[in-house]
């Protein structure tokens, strides 16, 4: 999480309009409650960070990041096993077809 002065993703956060949120998790992380700290995260956080969801949620959430001027996603499939995170993949480079993007 790094430090209180020098925290990207703490920043980013209250950029964002989470800032009693983003104070709350880097009190947490810091004084070592890693499990609160991520039980701290907003729903709404997360939802406006990542793309979550069905194939079809996650293309039009490309669509509406392409209409905001977005150039980049990167895309970091997560899962428990290979196979799952090779699910994922294959399903983040669908929902970029359907979005019109590829």
């Amino acid at each position: 999480m790094g430090s209180r002065q020098q925290n990207f993703y703490n920043k980013q956060a209250q950029r964002m309009g989470f800032e009693a949120a983003a104070a709350e998790i880097q009190d947490k992380y810091l004084s070592g409650d890693k499990e609160g700290a991520a039980a701290a995260i907003p729903h709404d956080l997360i939802d406006k960070t990542t793309l979550l969801g069905s194939v079809d949620r996650i293309a039009d959430r490309m669509k509406e990041y392409a209409a905001a001027g977005v150039t980049t996603l990167t895309l970091a499939p997560a899962g428990w096993t290979l196979d799952e995170r090779l699910a994922a993949l294959r399903a983040g480079t669908e929902a970029l077809e359907r979005a019109g993007l590829a």
